[in-house]
């Protein structure tokens, strides 16, 4: 089964919402004050040296990641049916919403936000981004030879 331009640009948007749901939920969370006290701009050397902390840094930059790439790679496949894809404005798009969603955590109880989060999160559209248009001209290329 083959995913039709309408089918993809539905699953992006619906994974855009799972996304921003991911990052907001429970909403019961947000109190209106924010936290800035708990911003973790880059992880401190005590936090480096203990590997319960890499380990939760390295977990939470992978789950960041995975949750990405599927952004990017659903908004790459737009290219198959001859949409021009603008990486920059993909990347504009991923940083926007990783962007909202940490700034919306500074008002959150047991939500924290970070810098790191938001750099893997770009960093999974990217990885999509890539995955993509590695398949986008396989497939056009594919259909090329056909065509000859």
């Amino acid at each position: 089964m083959s995913l039709t331009p309408t089918h993809t640009r539905l699953l992006w948007y619906i994974w855009s919402v799972l996304i921003l749901l991911a990052g907001i939920l429970p909403l019961h969370n947000f109190v209106g004050h924010a936290h800035w006290q708990y911003i973790r701009w880059v992880p401190s050397p005590d936090q480096l040296s203990s590997p319960d902390v890499l380990l939760d840094l390295g977990l939470d930059a992978v789950a960041n990641i995975l949750l990405f790439i599927p952004f990017g790679l659903l908004y790459t496949l737009r290219g198959l049916e001859g949409k021009p894809i603008s990486p920059g404005l993909l990347m504009l798009m991923a940083f926007t919403l990783s962007f909202g969603i940490e700034y919306y955590q500074v008002y959150c109880h047991n939500r924290s936000t970070s810098l790191l989060d938001l750099v893997n999160n770009v960093l999974g559209a990217y990885i999509g981004m890539r995955i993509g248009g590695v398949y986008v001209r396989k497939k056009t290329a594919g259909a090329g030879e056909l065509a000859v």
